[in-house]
């Protein structure tokens, strides 16, 4: 199976908070957008990256939900080059046990690629051989 680089599959214009944004605020964003994670900006920089699961995890240990972002975030290890391959991004999800990565270019952000997006891509590329 041919392998893609990342920046074939990332997904593009990922919805970003700034530091000092509410775990409160940004599960309503992710809901009101229909999206499982966003970007941490930090001095107009990539800070980090909370998903979805990072809430529900705060949420099954009955965590206060009343703090920002940044304290749960996950930071610049769960980034990676857009042209790096797919399966440098496998490798980076199995060692963080992580669902979300942010995607950069130049040291800018991006994008976001998800773990499903490599299954769904290897699926894909399975049935079209």
């Amino acid at each position: 199976m041919k392998m893609s680089k990342i920046s074939h599959i990332l997904l593009k214009n990922p919805v970003v908070v700034p530091t000092g944004t509410t775990l409160v605020e940004a599960a309503q964003l992710m809901k009101k957008n229909r999206i499982t994670s966003v970007l941490i900006s930090k001095n107009g920089r990539l800070g980090g990256i909370i998903s979805v699961e990072d809430i529900m995890d705060r949420v099954a240990a009955a965590d206060d939900m009343d703090i920002e972002v940044e304290e749960i975030m996950h930071s610049p290890q769960l980034m990676i080059d857009s042209e790096k391959w797919l399966s440098d991004a496998i490798k980076m999800f199995e060692r963080c046990k992580a669902s979300h990565i942010a995607v950069v270019e130049c040291g800018e952000k991006v994008g976001i690629i998800r773990a499903d997006d490599i299954l769904h891509t290897c699926r894909f590329n399975i049935r079209s051989v």
